[in-house]
């Protein structure tokens, strides 16, 4: 019988304070595509930084093809024939798309990979993301990237791939033609796939079988067939998650909050208008691409160029920068968190001061460190923030802990306007419900809410009014009924009836 594809025999790992990974094993067989599921925090990082090489376990052993790893380091990975394509793509933005496709390899191997780079091109093509080899990334969607980064991993003639929430920034259309070309590779070329995602669909259509970690040890096994989406969950959140319902919709009467007319870019002539009501969560749906991201930034001037008149309760406000949003009160949350949104190698308790509210400074330019560490605590604890530990650096959170972090820091600015873009994206369900339900109660003070997100059953369960964008304009408005997954899609595609 030959030996399984992938051997993890009793890893454990563990950072200052935390107990990642504790006592893990589980096998990966040849041309088998297997979900690692699990709750942020639950150590699906850790294991894939092991399986990587860029972490040592602190006991246990990787096999591959039933050698034993005597070696951890990314070179001796790559050598065995493990490829991770990370949440976050690899990628080099000045480069081209042939040039990123090559990246690490010798002059001797970039000669010899033209049939590689062609077949990396053909499969993204398939899955509905046609490439040039010579456009630059930079010109790229984030869905064109990890398309991009799919491709690349399977081109690489690796052994084992690892696929960290691949289809973040994408749409369901696309996720469908995504997951059936990552199924028909594995298959087809016998390699053993591993599948990190937190959309329930995805892993259940996706996956030959499953595997659930929770607080960093193996809770559940199962071959897909035999389990379901309630059960997987179940082991990962050890409760029921039913559909998330806004405990406070709207009121039909309540008086106008937040309005933006005229705003504009300077890479786009079209102005859009906005207004939403003291209460109202008002949703953002679109294609990518659409524009959704974009407006966001101009309301809060993340970009040079942007205009529009702005007004809070009826005040103009005015102001040409992301400070300047700021201090009028518009809290914006950005979709790259890692970048936009943290300072990864600060505190976490650095990082929720970072809006710099006034009771989490002292006099002149001291600093008020033992009232920030209080004050983040107390905020870590009313979001559920794992490790509790504020001390600990942002890049030690897993992703949807580092998103309750870039929250917490607008919690103590008495804003009056929330811009959430992507508030869940590489968030488990348990933390979306979590992160939903913050939404609610932030409405629910009385607060302007909009969000941006590409994952349409979100902007449906959370939105009182959803607003359609298509090629940089707001298309339709949707309430009531009208907020389901064929009218927004039919919209943002433009072949409902009336659009453009």
């Amino acid at each position: 019988m030959n030996p399984a594809l992938l051997e993890i025999s009793n890893v454990a790992k563990s950072f200052p304070g935390v107990r990642a990974l504790d006592d893990v094993s589980f096998t990966l067989r040849h041309g088998e595509v297997l979900t690692l599921a699990g709750e942020n925090g639950a150590g699906k990082s850790t294991l894939l930084g092991i399986l990587g090489g860029s972490l040592a376990p602190d006991g246990g052993s990787v096999s591959v093809d039933g050698v034993r790893r005597s070696e951890y380091s990314p070179r001796q990975a790559l050598a065995e024939g493990v490829m991770i394509a990370h949440q976050e793509p690899a990628i080099v933005p000045q480069l081209t798309v042939e040039q990123n496709l090559l990246l690490g390899k010798t002059a001797a191997q970039r000669r010899a990979s033209a049939s590689a780079v062609h077949g990396a091109l053909a499969d993204v093509s398939a899955m509905g993301f046609p490439l040039e080899r010579g456009t630059r990334l930079s010109r790229l969607s984030p869905a064109q990237r990890h398309a991009l980064t799919i491709a690349k991993a399977f081109a690489s003639g690796a052994k084992i791939v690892a696929l960290d929430e691949p289809t973040t920034s994408m749409l369901e259309h696309n996720v469908a033609a995504v997951l059936d070309r990552v199924r028909h590779l594995a298959h087809e070329r016998d390699i053993g796939v591993i599948f990190v995602s937190h959309k329930m669909p995805e892993v259940m259509s996706v996956s030959d079988r499953v595997v659930v970690l929770r607080d960093g040890r193996v809770g559940y096994e199962s071959p897909i067939a035999d389990t379901t989406t309630e059960e997987i969950v179940r082991n990962m959140v050890g409760r029921e998650l039913l559909g998330f319902r806004r405990a406070h919709p709207a009121r039909a009467d309540a008086p106008v909050l937040f309005t933006a007319t005229g705003v504009t870019r300077p890479d786009s002539p079209v102005s859009n208008d906005i207004a939403v009501r003291a209460g109202e969560v008002v949703g953002i749906a679109g294609l990518v691409g659409s524009g959704r991201t974009e407006f966001l930034r101009a309301l809060v001037h993340a970009d040079p160029g942007c205009h529009g008149s702005l007004a809070i309760d009826g005040r103009p406000v005015r102001f040409h920068s992301p400070n300047g949003s700021r201090d009028a009160g518009i809290a914006f949350i950005p979709e790259d968190r890692k970048r936009q949104g943290l300072a990864l190698q600060m505190p976490a308790y650095a990082n929720i001061a970072l809006t710099a509210a006034p009771d989490l400074v002292g006099r002149g330019p001291m600093i008020n460190v033992r009232r920030q560490v209080a004050v983040s605590a107390e905020l870590g604890r009313s979001l559920g923030l794992r490790p509790a530990n504020v001390r600990l650096r942002a890049r030690q959170f897993s992703g949807g802990n580092q998103q309750k972090l870039v929250i917490a820091k607008w919690l103590r600015r008495g804003s009056r306007v929330f811009l959430f873009d992507e508030p869940t994206k590489g968030v488990d369900v348990g933390g979306k419900a979590e992160i939903y339900g913050l939404i609610d109660e932030l409405a629910a003070a009385g607060n302007a809410i909009v969000v941006v997100s590409s994952d349409l059953p979100e902007i449906i369960s959370v939105s009182d009014r959803v607003l359609v964008m298509r090629n940089g304009r707001f298309l339709s408005e949707h309430v009531g009924d009208d907020i389901n997954e064929h009218s927004l899609v039919a919209s943002a595609m433009g072949i409902a009836k009336g659009t453009p």
